[in-house]
């Protein structure tokens, strides 16, 4: 388990200053603390680490779930893992695979604190087609009663006003009310291409359909998403596709739609996409944090290649929370794209005081070169990246 403690003097010009009249803020945070929490070398096979999530269990522990396969889409069988992690020591308590299934793969595992207490996982699981393509399967959950000591039987979720849902995005628990995000597949039962969100009041056992995000935003096509309540508004941020924006949304309380902007875009300071963007509001602002390219309308993909291919960065955004606009992007590993970066940056936040000062770390994957990608962890000083 590598540590390591950084102190920067970042050769980028316009780190830590405005980068002109009315524009964000560009920073790079002076304190940086790496760590590699399981490294591919540890694992023997199946040594592609992935798609970390994260559940806090109390002040002093935290669930990490993730992916061990052997590549980023293409293995035609991947497990689901996941690490117990001290993060007052910031040591490995415990280590084990939660799900595994001949033929198919545990893409991404969601843990969740349902309103009992118990946690639930929810899984995107897929498998290999004869084109050598990844498709869903349905979502499949199981419930631990104990912290994730021990876990139960997995289940495919029941289809939702007749939609098969695969893919669990984020989750919202408000008193005895569960928020699932969710993506469905044109390809699976129900027909349908979408982002929505769904709501329990029974503890995850039933479920129905609050709003089809999509639909909301015109029909385009959107991804990975991430959703915050703010008083009595929804904030859901929409990843597109290749060559689309992201986008920040407003909703109010029983998800109708009040303002949306884009986040990514030729006049934004992000071009491309955000990967599997991660929101959160603290200190009175919202915080996006995912897979980024700075860099606007001089950011172009090579033809033939994804941004992946390109040295991602992983960084945060300060955003006002009600003009939405983009105050500050800090840049928080492979701060100045000089990195060959292959595959990383879905990234989990959390925070820890230790002594006086609160930590903001990330929980998050990286690839360098030729290697298979290792779960990291990276830390900073809250009043130096907020």
């Amino acid at each position: 388990m590598a540590l390591a403690f950084l102190a920067w003097a970042p050769t980028w010009a316009q780190s830590g200053a405005p980068s002109g009249p009315g524009k964000p803020r560009l920073l790079i945070p002076p304190t940086k603390i790496s760590q590699t929490v399981l490294s591919h070398t540890q694992v023997g096979e199946k040594p592609y680490l992935s798609f970390p999530c994260l559940l806090r269990l109390n002040e002093q522990e935290i669930l990490i779930t993730f992916k061990r396969g052997t590549s980023h889409g293409t293995d035609r069988q991947a497990d689901s893992d996941v690490i117990r992690f001290n993060t007052v020591t910031d040591q490995v308590l415990e280590h084990k695979t939660i799900g595994s299934l001949p033929d198919q793969k545990y893409q991404l595992t969601l843990p969740v604190r349902l309103p009992s207490g118990a946690i639930a996982f929810f899984a995107d699981l897929q498998h290999q087609g004869h084109d050598n393509r990844h498709y869903r399967d349905g979502m499949l959950y199981a419930t631990s009663p104990d912290q994730g000591k021990t876990v139960g039987t997995w289940k495919k979720l029941p289809l939702v006003d007749g939609v098969e849902y695969g893919y669990p995005l984020d989750a919202l628990v408000e008193g005895n009310t569960v928020y699932l995000l969710a993506m469905s597949f044109g390809y699976r039962p129900g027909g349908l291409w979408s982002v929505a969100v769904l709501r329990s009041d029974d503890g995850a056992k039933s479920w129905k359909r609050v709003q089809n995000i999509t639909e909301a935003l015109g029909g385009g096509p959107i991804n990975e998403s991430c959703f915050v309540r703010v008083g009595s508004d929804f904030l859901v941020v929409c990843r597109g596709y290749l060559g689309q924006e992201t986008r920040l949304a407003r909703f109010d309380q029983h998800f109708k739609l009040k303002q949306v902007v884009d986040l990514t875009g030729p006049q934004q300071l992000i071009g491309g996409y955000i990967g599997w963007p991660r929101i959160f509001y603290r200190d009175n602002r919202l915080y996006v944090m995912g897979r980024m390219w700075p860099g606007g309308a001089s950011y172009q993909v090579p033809p033939g290649q994804y941004p992946e291919q390109k040295n991602g960065r992983l960084g945060l955004l300060r955003i006002q929370p009600e003009s939405l606009a983009v105050e500050q992007l800090a840049l928080l590993d492979n701060e100045e794209g000089l990195t060959p970066i292959k595959d990383g940056y879905y990234a989990a936040p959390y925070w820890q005081k230790k002594g006086d000062e609160v930590w903001f770390n990330a929980v998050t994957y990286r690839a360098i070169g030729t290697h298979p990608p290792d779960i990291i962890r990276l830390a900073f000083r809250w009043d130096e990246v907020k």
